[in-house]
């Protein structure tokens, strides 16, 4: 558990407290209702005072020494699979990739992708097919024109709404399904233009492809690498879109396969 959040959000129902105590106050309202505010108050301000003194530390650490189970990955099915793989590699980046074709814009979203090396600077993204067995836009328009952006969005709700309505299927262009002309969302904190320089089979029978990107060149505002990174949307578990693990989240409800 996040100790800042936690001592935010006593803070926060402390503040609440207090202006509900003063209109009552000024509203003449009953001694004894009054009086339980003021002890609801107290309480959570010791509560506060505990955790930011480090007293309650304890109560914020997990056991992880009580590992009993192994779970034989093969004997499961391909939900079950997923959700374990998902939860555990989690949370993980999600990018928003444009790509195109002689017709039309597309973009989808992604969490498949990771940086595998600094110089030269590669990035490869696994892309599966749709469950009819076709090839998704995303990877038929890499192999056409080999570039496409890897944009990172702010983590509001705002672009996980977003996220989540371009994944439904359409014959026109995703970006008209948000009112947005593209090719670079509105809500990018950092966009990674990338050429493709291999696409591979992964093995095993796995139907999805293994392509590599090189990044040419980044799209952002800032003038030097932030320290701690980038606040940028990622995906927790198989359909939660969020900052982090424990703050807000939305529920993906349109999946592609």
């Amino acid at each position: 558990m996040n100790k800042i959040a936690i001592t935010d959000f006593l803070k926060r129902c402390i503040k609440y407290a207090d202006a509900s105590i003063k209109r009552k106050e000024e509203r003449g309202d009953d001694s004894t209702v009054i009086s339980e505010w003021h002890a609801y108050r107290n309480y959570t301000q010791y509560a506060l005072e505990e955790l930011e003194k480090g007293d309650l530390d304890h109560w914020l650490k997990r056991d992880y020494s009580t590992a009993v189970n192994e779970i034989q990955i093969d004997e499961l099915d391909h939900p079950a699979r997923a959700k374990w793989l998902a939860s555990s590699v989690s949370p993980r980046p999600l990018g928003l990739i444009s790509t195109r074709n002689n017709e039309r814009e597309n973009v989808a979203p992604m969490t498949s992708l990771a940086v595998v090396s600094n110089t030269p600077p590669l990035i490869v993204m696994s892309l599966s097919q749709d469950r009819n067995g076709k090839q998704r836009d995303t990877y038929l328009n890499l192999k056409e024109n080999g570039e496409c952006e890897i944009q990172l969005l702010a983590p509001t709700i705002e672009a996980a709404k977003d996220i989540d309505i371009v994944s439904a299927p359409t014959q026109d262009s995703e970006w008209n399904l948000i009112d947005s002309n593209g090719p670079i969302h509105e809500m990018a904190v950092v966009v990674l233009k990338c050429k493709l320089v291999e696409d591979n089979a992964l093995p095993e029978g796995a139907v999805a492809r293994l392509v590599t990107l090189r990044v040419i060149s980044i799209i952002t505002p800032e003038y030097l690498p932030p320290e701690e990174g980038f606040s940028i949307l990622c995906q927790h578990g198989l359909d939660r879109l969020t900052p982090s693990p424990i703050d807000w989240g939305h529920i993906a409800t349109h999946h592609r396969s």
